[in-house]
């Protein structure tokens, strides 16, 4: 194969979702860190995305609806409550059984994200059309169902 028909060569799609995947990583980093937020991990936005305010789960069901190893969920979560963002109270049932909760300080942290990734989404819709976005949503939620 010569170089002019390599460089005519679509990339592989995984190559594709890493560059996205990274593209949206940066820039959340770097607008967090111009609102005077702490950075957030992906393990950490996937812990954070899936708390209401005033509702409290269990580190299984975190790492059911986060898709994670409820080991993978259960360091992020540590983590999260060494950093004060998170609250870890008895449950019910197991007498090991915990319920994971947002504190004041993670529904900031989480909400200064969620806003930033809103805007980042609107970027993409902005390059792509609102239809080829939906239907990129869409493509991808069948393609890797819960």
């Amino acid at each position: 194969m010569s170089a002019e028909d390599h460089s005519d060569a679509k990339p592989p799609l995984l190559t594709l979702l890493q560059r996205g995947a990274r593209w949206f990583s940066d820039e959340l980093v770097e607008r967090l860190a111009a609102a005077g937020v702490d950075p957030i991990t992906p393990a950490h936005a996937a812990v954070l995305a899936h708390l209401e305010n005033d509702t409290a789960l269990s580190v299984a069901e975190l790492a059911r609806r986060a898709g994670v190893a409820r080991q993978t969920m259960h360091r992020a979560v540590t983590q999260l409550v060494d950093e004060g963002l998170l609250v870890s109270t008895p449950g019910p049932g197991f007498p090991r059984s915990t319920l994971i909760a947002l504190t004041a300080a993670g529904c900031q942290r989480r909400d200064v994200a969620s806003g930033i990734l809103l805007d980042l989404e609107q970027i993409v819709e902005s390059r792509l059309g609102p239809a080829a976005l939906a239907e990129l949503r869409d493509s991808l939620t069948r393609a890797w169902p819960r």
